[in-house]
């Protein structure tokens, strides 16, 4: 059997979707599998198992060229239309996906989206669709393995002693960032015990820069990472502050604790997965809005978050 998952497009989600991967493994050990990535995020299952072959593409005819007549069984991981049509396209002849986008009459297993299962880790959302084959495994927590050059890499970049990456930043929008003033307020006090790293995309390096120059000995490296270097830089760290973002999921899936600060996002279906780490939130009526921008315009959910709050979080797990 020849199988292809399509993968998520975004960092988190494709990493909350690595379980199901391992387990399509266990599932079917004999199976060629391989992973469908926009090219972006290729550089992320350099870091798993369970893959034969990862598929990046830079367009969507491209990823219908680089599957047609190559496979007979699409796992599609993404809800969307484009990604149903993909398989459709590219005539594979079972596909199987979440019913709904206007798409079910593209697939040829329509899994149904059960509202208990919307009230779940997204971890669990993804493993479900492995139900059409099989009576699937307990879905493991997302993990990785940093390969030997990135982590070549980054003891070439980062000083032997105590670290902490701080990620101030957040890709799908401004209404995920907590203010920037407060982060460096955090990570100097995290100054005092530990170097402090930067991390963040390249749309972010701006911000990574300028919050690096208010913290004594901080490391910049925003914008500076591949997906294998960040998990590298981070694999070195003994803590990760971060908004509710990839990178977050990332250190999750190394096994490094993580303070996440949360606002129009969802702490329930997509928080890191693993145990020991801190949610900071405040709960209020409008939240989880799971809006870019704040619809309200007052930002209340980040705001009102208190530097000494997410410091608290930070030093109890410095000092175990």
């Amino acid at each position: 059997m020849r199988i292809v998952v399509k993968a998520p497009n975004w960092l988190g989600d494709a990493v909350m979707g690595l379980p199901a991967l391992r387990s399509l493994r266990a599932m079917r050990p004999g199976a060629r599998i391989a992973v469908l990535t926009k090219r972006g995020l290729a550089d992320l299952y350099r870091c798993v198992t369970g893959a034969d072959e990862v598929l990046p593409y830079d367009t969507w005819l491209g990823a219908v060229r680089a599957v047609r007549g190559r496979f007979d069984v699409a796992l599609l991981l993404p809800r969307s239309f484009s990604s149903a049509l993909l398989a459709f396209t590219a005539r594979i002849p079972r596909r199987i996906g979440y019913a709904g986008e206007g798409r079910s009459a593209l697939l040829t297993d329509r899994v149904p989206r059960d509202p208990d299962l919307l009230r779940r880790h997204r971890v669990y959302y993804y493993h479900r669709l492995l139900s059409r084959l099989g009576t699937p495994p307990d879905p493991e927590p997302p993990r990785l393995e940093v390969p030997e050059d990135a982590r070549s890499w980054a003891d070439e970049r980062l000083p032997r002693g105590p670290l902490v990456a701080v990620n101030p930043g957040a890709t799908y929008g401004a209404a995920k960032q907590w203010l920037p003033e407060r982060f460096a307020e955090v990570g100097r006090r995290i100054a005092a015990r530990a170097r402090v790293v930067i991390v963040g995309g390249p749309a972010e390096a701006a911000l990574g820069a300028r919050i690096a120059a208010e913290i004594p000995g901080a490391i910049d490296l925003s914008g500076r990472t591949s997906v294998s270097q960040l998990a590298a830089a981070l694999a070195r760290c003994r803590l990760f502050v971060t908004n509710d973002t990839g990178p977050m999921h990332v250190a999750d899936a190394l096994g490094v604790p993580v303070v996440a600060i949360f606002g129009p996002t969802d702490p329930v279906t997509t928080p890191p997965f693993g145990r020991g780490h801190a949610i900071i939130r405040k709960e209020l009526e409008c939240s989880p809005c799971l809006k870019r921008t704040c619809p309200l315009g007052h930002h209340r959910c980040m705001k009102s978050i208190a530097t000494d709050e997410v410091w608290e979080a930070c030093r109890e797990r410095l000092d175990r």
